[in-house]
């Protein structure tokens, strides 16, 4: 997905960078970031290559090349890849204008969760789940863009709320820019213990402890992110998103690992 707002941004020397890379959008994990909607329906296609936990505590990673596609309508309805199907409502909800500094909307988009081969005997999996979240960021200086997103349906029986917070910058490399974000999670006990939980059976058959975490933080990360445009119509961009689990997460019998890296590399044509 194009980075059409670093090209303003390069012109009024903002160090704040806007963006809206796909897999860039996600802080701890699920925060989005978008573009106000186009003036005209916008596509683009590409791959990428990407790399990302196996399960949620998992010491190993998942190596992948993956198709990319991205729409975009005036009306703020977006598809793509790697974000799902949402709606960016801040124009029709604040006007023209604060659209293009608040991004307000809900989006579903699918999450992959932790194997029967990832799984030790006897814990059930935790099967692919589709996620709801309302989103909503601010520019809040022209140096600090505020982040949120509150989403539900995961874990093990879906049940599961998380609350994500964040907030980016950037600074300019030359005719680039490079995006740094901070954000970090709060989960109910739901998410935690479907995610990260050992119920009495499970214990049984596994003999590993029982686990039944209560609500909390669940994590905190950084993420670098950056993109160069070849021309009008083709641009590399990418992502290093670094997650550190903390709280019940960290102290899951299921957590091999705290450190949770993911990366994404796409190459983008805008049709």
């Amino acid at each position: 997905m194009p980075f059409t707002r670093l090209d303003a941004l390069r012109r009024s020397c903002a160090p704040l960078c806007l963006v809206c890379i796909s897999f860039a959008a996600h802080a701890g994990g699920s925060l989005l970031l978008l573009e106000a909607p186009p003036a005209e329906t916008t596509w683009s296609g590409g791959l990428s290559v990407r790399g990302w936990p196996r399960a949620p505590g998992s010491a190993r990673q998942r190596e992948t090349l993956l198709p990319a596609l991205d729409y975009e309508s005036p009306s703020g309805v977006f598809v793509a890849t790697d974000t799902g199907i949402g709606w960016n409502a801040a124009r029709q909800l604040l006007g023209t204008e604060a659209a293009k500094d608040w991004q307000l909307g809900a989006r579903l988009w699918p999450q992959s969760g932790r194997s029967r081969r990832e799984s030790p005997p006897g814990v059930d999996r935790l099967g692919s789940r589709l996620i709801t979240q309302l989103f909503a960021n601010v520019q809040a200086t022209p140096e600090l863009l505020l982040q949120s997103g509150l989403s539900w349906g995961s874990g093990r029986h879906h049940n599961g709320d998380q609350l994500e917070l964040g907030a980016t910058s950037g600074i300019p490399v030359g005719q680039d820019l490079l995006a740094i974000s901070l954000a970090t999670t709060y989960a109910n006990a739901a998410h935690l213990r479907g995610s990260f939980g050992i119920g009495p059976g499970e214990a049984q058959a596994s003999g590993l402890p029982e686990f039944h975490p209560h609500s909390g933080w669940q994590d905190w990360s950084i993420a670098l992110s950056a993109e160069h445009k070849f021309s009008d119509h083709w641009s590399v961009n990418g992502q290093w998103l670094h997650t550190r689990l903390i709280g019940q997460a960290a102290k899951s019998p299921l957590t091999h690992s705290r450190d949770q890296p993911s990366f994404i590399v796409s190459v983008w044509h805008q049709f």
